[in-house]
């Protein structure tokens, strides 16, 4: 079973991801030194301090900008698979908490109970705990969370409802190197294809550019991260030749594979 957390680190030089279909991640930001500041979805600006953290979606989160101090600013993502929001909500009785239009929760280190179950579920993870023992511990911190703001199982309950393109995109993500055709994908999402089909056309997507700018996108990683041959990462990625994975590839970063290699190259 794979782990349901993953925990990433951040700095004023890590690479922000650029993605034309990212899938929303979920989950805990952590601010350790300097500050971080942001837009929610109302709009309203956020300043997190050394200290502070929050739950967060990252289709929320706009207008960032960190702040250093002396050149220091560092930061945590706790990202926690969608799969835990939505069962903590069948857990939940809703009819007990109030429903909110606040979007943005920020927890400090004043908030003891809180920090201690992070703490022990990156403690944890940093041992390789189960993927059952990081799951309850993360139902556990949900719990202590809303314990603290009540009116934040309003927010749990939003990010746990993924809309068909949000469904898609993680179905594509998950299965990069299938055979992906709307026929063959639509029933995996509970659906006809002409019904997947009306569904993204309402959100201005098509099926078949989706699945090649997400193969484009991760074959571009390991182009970058790994020293898998151009052939190799082809298949990797669900291309049936070299020469068509060569020409998609230049469709969307304007040069090709190769080219595309050798200018990352140090």
């Amino acid at each position: 079973m794979m782990s349901p957390i993953e925990l990433h680190q951040f700095n004023t030089q890590t690479r922000r991801k650029s993605d034309r279909y990212p899938v929303e991640r979920n989950g805990v930001f952590i601010v350790k030194s300097g500050q971080f500041h942001y837009c929610d979805k109302s709009g309203k600006p956020i300043p997190l301090n050394a200290g502070d953290f929050l739950l967060y979606s990252s289709g929320d989160i706009s207008k960032v900008k960190m702040i250093n101090e002396n050149g220091n600013f560092k930061a945590e993502s706790l990202v926690i698979d969608v799969s835990l929001f939505q069962k903590f909500i069948t857990y939940t009785n809703n009819t007990a908490h109030t429903a909110s239009d606040r979007e943005s929760f920020i927890f400090t280190p004043e908030n003891t109970s809180v920090n201690k179950i992070l703490d022990l579920i990156k403690s944890q993870l940093a041992e390789g705990a189960t993927a059952d023992s990081l799951e309850f511990m993360v139902l556990a911190l949900l719990s202590e969370m809303v314990h603290e703001y009540p009116d934040l199982i309003a927010f749990i309950h939003r990010i746990s409802i993924l809309t068909t393109s949000q469904q898609l995109i993680q179905y594509v993500e998950d299965n990069i190197s299938a055979d992906l055709t709307i026929d063959a994908v639509a029933p995996k999402l509970g659906m006809s294809a002409s019904t997947l089909k009306r569904k993204l056309q309402s959100d201005k997507l098509s099926f078949a550019h989706l699945v090649k700018v997400k193969r484009i996108n991760y074959a571009a990683t390991q182009l970058r991260i790994t020293r898998k041959t151009i052939t190799e990462i082809a298949y990797e990625t669900g291309f049936k030749t070299a020469a068509h994975f060569s020409t998609c590839f230049k469709s969307v970063h304007g040069r090709t594979p190769k080219e595309f290699r050798e200018s990352i190259q140090p």
